[in-house]
């Protein structure tokens, strides 16, 4: 259903319109109190690990001179990060402008992948009660499935520039939203008060509708999580604090949790200070087979390198899990006394002893 989309545009959106830009490290300087726009759209996060460095300059700014602001995340599917990391990876730099700023996942990468867009944008739904908008071309908007996204509730942004003269073209066509909520319509965009090009853009509704955007009635999903103080769980990874920052290899594979911090990407303290779980990192008991230092023969080739770029790894080696990828093509390392080369989990198997 997109009961929700359909009331923020009718009921309190309606054929209004705000103007405003988008912006990145690229506008280095550029003084934001000083452009006549009613709101400013600032990336802070690209894959996993990278924050923009102009972020917060940009929206303290923006903030205190009374224009809206929304936050975008750089997808990178491309270096085999999953939704789940780098939607983990936004919300940890998000969470100062939860309630503030409409979320957005900037989709340009592998722009066929539906399913990696749509678990990134239920993640951030999940952890935090707002739904992002997905920002892409109108091509890509138009040519794949995103059924499930529409039926997920989450607003569309659609760049279309025509001929990209600095001014507003013919309107981009939608196949699957019934409307989209934000128009980018050049990237040759002048304003008083900047002398480069801009990303200009149209947002339909106004100020009370971002509001609704950024910070949606009745529509924030209480955390719950799954586990306890005292329970007993199985991982190979901790993160150095509960905001999912440093996830690190652990040298211990099960541990108690002994604090939860509410509302934190990753609540679980474990062993008072060994580390900090999120429930991604748990081991499930069908995933505690392989771990960390279990004792395997190879029975399928490897690779000399995780992603497979390299020379094939032997059958018929007999060492431990030393390391594991999980987002890589071949995600174990195998040791004996030295590596002996990265595989598959159906080339494994487990030796008992």
């Amino acid at each position: 259903m997109i009961l929700f989309l359909i009331y923020l545009y009718i009921m309190v959106g309606g054929d209004k319109m705000l103007k405003g830009i988008d912006i990145s490290r690229y506008q280095n300087g550029i003084a934001i109190k000083n452009l006549n726009i009613d709101f400013v759209i600032v990336k802070i996060t690209e894959g996993v690990g990278y924050t923009d460095p102009n972020y917060k300059q940009f929206l303290e700014e923006a903030m205190a001179s009374n224009k809206k602001i929304g936050i975008y995340h750089f997808a990178r599917p491309d270096l085999g990060n999953t939704a789940l990391d780098e939607a983990t990876w936004f919300i940890t730099k998000a969470k100062d402008y939860l309630k503030k700023a409409i979320l957005v996942l900037d989709w340009e990468v592998n722009v066929s992948n539906t399913t990696w867009a749509y678990e990134f944008l239920k993640t951030v739904y999940e952890k935090t009660g707002i739904r992002p908008v997905i920002y892409m071309s109108a091509s890509p908007a138009n040519t794949y499935d995103w059924e499930r996204v529409v039926k997920g509730n989450f607003g569309l942004w659609v760049a279309s520039y025509g001929a990209n003269t600095g001014a507003p073209g013919i309107k981009p066509t939608n196949k699957y939203w019934p409307f989209y909520i934000l128009w980018q319509y050049t990237s040759k965009g002048y304003i008083n008060g900047y002398s480069k090009n801009l990303d200009l853009n149209y947002f339909y509704g106004e100020k009370t509708t971002w509001d609704q955007y950024a910070n949606p009635k009745n529509e924030l999903v209480p955390n719950t999580n799954e586990y306890k103080v005292g329970d007993v769980v199985s991982f190979n990874y901790l993160y150095k604090n509960s905001y999912a920052e440093g996830k690190v290899a652990s040298l211990i594979h099960s541990g108690t949790i002994t604090k939860i911090i509410e509302d934190r990407p990753a609540p679980y303290l474990i062993n008072g200070n060994t580390g900090w779980l999120s429930e991604e990192l748990i081991l499930k008991e069908a995933s505690k087979d392989l771990m960390i230092g279990t004792k395997v023969k190879t029975i399928k080739q490897g690779n000399a390198s995780s992603d497979g770029t390299s020379n094939k790894a032997k059958i018929g080696i007999i060492g431990t899990i030393t390391r594991i990828r999980p987002q890589a093509l071949y995600p174990y390392l195998i040791s004996t006394t030295v590596p002996m080369g990265w595989y598959q989990k159906d080339a494994l198997e487990k030796v008992e002893t």
